[in-house]
């Protein structure tokens, strides 16, 4: 009776196991095979933001800031579901996006030569750059000619450094 009930008790636990490790692995996207959700940037001045994938569907948003960071939440044939930086969403074709990683200035904040170090400039609310590495709590940026770091909570976009 305690075998069975030891053997039991060891196959709930492997089932744990499993799960939990299943929980971590990323869901990858049916047509991509990239990860869901990830960050990308516009491609395209004036791309259009519809409500549904398709062209059938009417169009919400127009972007037309290329390098905005967008975040993928979604997959349908080309089609791509993101989120913007005010949090609307809408579905894209992929082909106005770019794997390359942007983030946006949330609040007017610092840029640092090195990761909690001395400032070397200040960034404006709404400022777009290249997201280039992370450290910690720290992010690489780097727009206009200046490299430097900032404070990941202070970006749109850099929340998630796996793929940097």
């Amino acid at each position: 009776m305690r075998r069975g009930i030891a053997a039991a008790s060891v196959a709930v636990i492997s089932l744990f196991a499993i799960n939990a490790s299943a929980a971590d692995a990323p869901v990858l996207g049916p047509d991509s095979n990239l990860p869901v959700p990830r960050f990308v940037s516009l491609k395209t001045e004036n791309a259009n933001g519809r409500r549904g994938p398709g062209l059938e569907h009417p169009v919400e948003w127009i972007y037309a800031r290329v390098g905005l960071p967008l975040q993928v939440t979604g997959e349908s044939g080309p089609w791509r579901r993101v989120r913007d930086p005010d949090g609307a969403e809408v579905w894209m074709h992929a082909q106005n996006l770019d794997p390359r990683r942007t983030a946006y200035v949330r609040a007017a904040t610092a840029l640092h030569r090195r990761a909690d170090g001395p400032t070397s400039a200040y960034l404006a609310q709404g400022v777009i750059g290249s997201l280039t590495g992370c450290e910690g709590e720290w992010a690489r940026f780097a727009i206009g000619g200046r490299v430097g770091w900032v404070e990941r909570s202070a970006l749109w976009g850099a929340e998630e450094c796996a793929n940097v």
